[in-house]
């Protein structure tokens, strides 16, 4: 079975704690307010009564006050150098202008002299004028420096000579100009030389920040996207290091490199749990590099980037069927689903329907899945991995799926209920940085899907956030409230509950704490009534 890596405490198996006083999200008890934690595990659930019998046997009491007490939730989809460099770096996504970017960089350049510029988080099809910086304009603002900007969807990036000038073949690359922003290949070729010249100490330090600021979401767990096209061997390895090392929330590293160039050893070196991911079939529609079965609506004679072929996902399904091992893609537009789609038929021709099942592969992002992939999806046991902060994001009339595929395609992406109500199941992330991390945002964003009809109700989209993120990893029996689970937690000051969840609609609530295998790794107050 997967394991979620995580360190571990000598005290775990005999400590005993006690929470009471709350509100609790348990399906053991409806009316639960207490719960008794022994060592890393979930021991009791029950009322005040009950609970002050177990009082003098317990190392410690927390009163809850009142808080909400619920599972924790897993980020299934995240990047966390990238995602860590952006909240200690340069941080793009309020520019609403060309030179407003320019501004940015050229503080922040000047703030760190001699350092190399990683950014992110521009999205022209916010601005009013959709013209992006020339490289020269880039390179005057950051003085000569090393700049590596990249677009929200990080599929394109703008660049500096400087950094250019570390690849000579760059301008034989799909997606080059020789003053624009970068895509395609070429953007894959600069982004891994961007974040090859990146420290240990600037990573770890960007690590520890993302998985600090996860607990502080109540966030207990991340499924990390490595892979030689969006990170590197030693980035994986360092986080499944700190993590071993370090409270804070586990880590489920997965790398995205195809079985037929080694990836499948690379993955059981690295303690991986899968060859799955961003293993990249096509882009993203922001950059225009999603692949299409009909060209973009404002760029018609594109149809995007394929960076798979239908045989090579077939081949990279099999070998990692019969290894016992996840397979996944990184899959937006409806071409590259589809290719994945035919992908898996041809892999379950070869190695059997119940191989494939048994594997439990998945895929992420899926955006545009047709009624056909959905049958497949289905009948193969494979996991959508998603984000639903892309449709509030980017969906609706005049957002920026409108822009590149017009209305009729726009309402037929991220059709949640439609795949939930296929028998698929759903695992809800962020893909941090593209989005920031924030798991009730997310459930809000599920339910009130921008497409009318395909919305999910709450307590759906709260379990595609937790308890789906782990069963999507492979890892069985957590993720409730229910005596003898992990006791992997979030203690929330929230407001009135109906059905056992808070209001989506008011602002989402502070996380009083975090707990993972019962050891509290953000507390910001639960033990103020502790004893």
């Amino acid at each position: 079975m997967t394991q979620a890596r995580g360190s571990a405490v000598d005290w775990r198996a005999t400590r005993r704690v006690l929470l009471h006083g709350g509100r609790l999200l348990s399906p053991a008890d409806a009316d639960a307010t207490a719960l008794l934690i022994v060592g890393d595990t979930i021991s009791w659930v029950g009322d005040e009564s009950a609970a002050a019998g177990l009082v003098d046997s317990a190392d410690e009491v927390i009163d809850l006050a009142g808080a909400y007490l619920t599972p924790g939730f897993v980020d299934a989809h995240v990047h966390a150098t990238s995602a860590g460099l952006l909240l200690t770096g340069l941080d793009l996504t309020g520019c609403s202008s060309a030179e407003q970017l320019l501004a940015a960089l050229a503080d922040h350049a000047r703030r760190h002299p001699g350092e190399q510029v990683i950014g992110h988080g521009w999205d022209q099809t916010r601005w009013p004028d959709a013209t992006l910086p020339t490289r020269t304009q880039v390179d005057d603002a950051a003085h000569g420096a090393s700049v590596y900007l990249s677009r929200i969807d990080a599929h394109s990036a703008l660049v500096s000579s400087a950094l250019c000038a570390h690849a000579a073949d760059l301008h034989r690359l799909d997606g080059f100009t020789p003053d624009g922003s970068l895509s395609s290949t070429a953007h894959l070729r600069v982004r891994e030389i961007a974040l090859s010249l990146i420290t240990d100490d600037q990573r770890r330090d960007a690590q520890r920040t993302m998985r600090a600021h996860a607990a502080a979401l109540g966030i207990v767990a991340i499924h990390e996207m490595a892979g030689p096209a969006i990170s590197s061997e030693q980035d994986l390895a360092m986080l499944l290091d700190l993590a071993d090392a370090e409270p804070g929330p586990l880590v489920t590293g997965y790398w995205g490199e195809l079985a037929s160039r080694g990836g499948i050893g690379t993955a059981l070196e690295l303690g991986a749990a899968g060859v799955a991911g961003d293993l990249f079939v096509d882009g993203a529609l922001g950059s225009h590099t999603a692949c299409l079965h009909a060209g973009y609506r404002d760029l018609p004679d594109s149809t995007g980037a394929s960076f798979l072929s239908v045989d090579e996902i077939a081949d990279h399904l099999v070998e990692a069927t019969r290894t016992g091992m996840q397979a996944g893609f990184h899959v937006i537009g409806d071409a590259a689903c589809s290719a994945v789609s035919e992908g898996l038929r041809r892999a379950a021709a070869e190695v059997g329907s119940d191989a494939v099942r048994a594997a439990g592969h998945r895929i992420e992002h899926a955006e545009m899945l047709s009624d056909d992939d959905l049958a497949t999806l289905a009948d193969l046991g494979v996991v959508a991995s998603m984000q639903p902060m892309f449709d509030a994001l980017w969906g609706g009339t005049g957002g920026m799926y409108d822009q590149r595929l017009g209305d009729e395609r726009m309402r037929g992406m991220n059709r949640f209920h439609d795949i939930a109500d296929a028998g698929i199941r759903l695992a809800f992330g962020s893909d941090a940085p593209v989005t920031a991390m924030g798991p009730w945002l997310a459930v809000r964003a599920a339910v009130h899907h921008r497409t009318p009809g395909q919305g999910i109700p709450p307590r759906d989209a709260f379990d595609a956030h937790v308890r789906n993120g782990w069963l999507a990893a492979g890892i069985e029996n957590v993720g409730e409230l229910i005596p003898g689970q992990p006791a992997h937690l979030a203690v929330w000051a929230a407001g009135p509950l109906t059905d056992g969840l808070l209001d989506l609609d008011a602002a989402p609530p502070e996380c009083l704490a975090t707990l993972v295998h019962g050891r509290i790794v953000h507390d910001a107050g639960l033990r103020g009534g502790g004893r």
